[in-house]
C-alpha cells in the first residue's frame, strides 16, 4: 500500500449510529479486504469505485473532522476517500438527490453538512464530490451489472496476460462485437469467457455497451 494515501483505515462506526438501516459487507479486490457500507446507496457507490479503473485506491468512512465556521465547531465524517490513478484526491459524500434538495429539515441539514465539508476540503487542498443516486445509478441495471462483474472479477484476478492481449488485438480489428459473436469466433469459451471479460473490464481493458440500461447477455457488445 502506497504511503501517499492520506487515509487507509476506516473509522469505527457503530451500526445503529449511521444513516440507513442496511449494512453491507463488500469483498474488495482493489483493497484486498472487506468494505463496509451503511446504506444501499453507499454500497452502490462502492461498487462503482471498485469497478472504475481510474480509481487507484479508496477508503470508506476515512475520517471524522472538526470544521470551524464563524467560531463554531462542527463535526462531520466523510463517506469515502478516493485516490485516482492521475494522483487526484477526493472526499465523497453520498446522498439521495431528492432528500438533498428537499425543503424539510433533513434537506437543510444535508446541504449544511456538504457546505461544511467543502469548506474543510478547500482548507486541506483536496477535492470534494457530492455523489447522488442519479450519478451513482444512471440506469436501472447499473448496479446489477456491476455486482455481477465484480463477483466474477474477484474470482479471476490472475487471467493469462497473453490471452487478454490477443483478445484486445482481436477487438481492435473488429470494433464492437457481441459476447455471443466472441463465443462463435472461438476467442472466448463457455467455460471461462465471461470471467475473462469481467477481469478485463475491471482492468479497464474493455468496455460493454449500455450496462446501465440492459442486463449483460450474449447480445451485449464488447469494445476496447
Amino acid at each position: 500500500m502506497k504511503s501517499e494515501y492520506r487515509y487507509t483505515k476506516p473509522v469505527e462506526m457503530p451500526r445503529n449510529a449511521h444513516y440507513g438501516n442496511n449494512y453491507y459487507v463488500i469483498p474488495s479486490r482493489k483493497l484486498n479486504r472487506n468494505v463496509i457500507a451503511f446504506s444501499f446507496l453507499e454500497y452502490a457507490n462502492i461498487l462503482t469505485l471498485e469497478m472504475n479503473p481510474l480509481v487507484e485506491f479508496y477508503c470508506e468512512q476515512p475520517c471524522t473532522v472538526d470544521v470551524y465556521v464563524d467560531g463554531r465547531k462542527f463535526t462531520t465524517t466523510f463517506d469515502v476517500y478516493v485516490m485516482y490513478t492521475d494522483g487526484r484526491e477526493e472526499m465523497q459524500e453520498i446522498k439521495y438527490l431528492s432528500e438533498y434538495n428537499g425543503k424539510d429539515e433533513k434537506g437543510e441539514r444535508d446541504r449544511a453538512q456538504v457546505e461544511k465539508q467543502r469548506f474543510w476540503c478547500a482548507q486541506n487542498a483536496i477535492d470534494h464530490a457530492l455523489r447522488t443516486d442519479d450519478i451513482i445509478m444512471p440506469g436501472n441495471f447499473t448496479i446489477r451489472n456491476l455486482e455481477w462483474l465484480a463477483a466474477k472479477a474477484r474470482r479471476t484476478s490472475n487471467t493469462n496476460e497473453m490471452a487478454r492481449k490477443l483478445l484486445r488485438n482481436y477487438l481492435d480489428k473488429t470494433g464492437k462485437i457481441t459476447i455471443g459473436q466472441l463465443y462463435s469466433s472461438g476467442n472466448i469459451t463457455e467455460q471461462d469467457g465471461l470471467n475473462i471479460l469481467a477481469d478485463m473490464f475491471y482492468r479497464g481493458e474493455i468496455f460493454f455497451s449500455d450496462i446501465d440500461g440492459e442486463v449483460i447477455s450474449n447480445r451485449t457488445e464488447v469494445y476496447v
